[in-house]
């Protein structure tokens, strides 16, 4: 790793670490401190180690720090946390609901709330049963052949007041 791109990995833990709200990645996310290239490797580089993550994985615009690593000070620190973090959902004896660890209070006074949730052994099953509306006859053969007669009757009518139109002006 470059020194570089060690200062961004530190630059970016930083900000993360100082912002109350997820961090937003735009182009202009750390412009004049950055640029945007050790930025997007910055980032890279903390996702793959699990020091930021994404609130929502589907929507990856956003990142918040991991809650695991909030009390370290420099982003090798965080890092050498998550290598040697033993996993809290191993444990079996929690509750289903989620238990509220512990309340941390960091210098920016800003109390992080840890909450352990745990996968329970039962997995629920979705009904196969395919809506009637969905069924491959009406999906194949009735829905097109309603499209295709509606078409057929805005054109008809569109055509109709268009000669009606046509032959009312002469």
């Amino acid at each position: 790793m470059t020194p570089e791109l060690k200062t961004a990995c530190e630059v970016v833990f930083q900000e993360h670490k100082a912002s109350a709200y997820p961090v937003t990645w735009n182009r202009d996310a750390f412009r004049g401190r950055l640029s945007t290239g050790l930025t997007e490797m910055a980032k890279d580089t903390l996702l793959r180690k699990n020091i930021i993550y994404y609130p929502n994985p589907a929507k990856k615009i956003n990142t918040i720090l991991n809650p695991d690593v909030f009390t370290a000070e420099s982003y090798e620190e965080a890092a050498n946390m998550v290598l040697n973090k033993v996993s809290v959902l191993a444990g079996s004896s929690m509750d289903h609901q989620g238990t509220v660890l512990a309340k941390v209070s960091t210098p920016i006074s800003r109390p992080v709330t840890h909450r352990v949730v745990t996968l329970s052994g039962e997995t629920g099953t979705i009904p196969a049963e395919i809506k009637w509306y969905m069924k491959p006859v009406f999906f194949y053969i009735v829905w097109p052949v309603l499209a295709a007669v509606t078409g057929g009757a805005i054109a008809y009518f569109m055509g109709n007041i268009y000669t009606d139109l046509v032959f009312d002006l002469k």
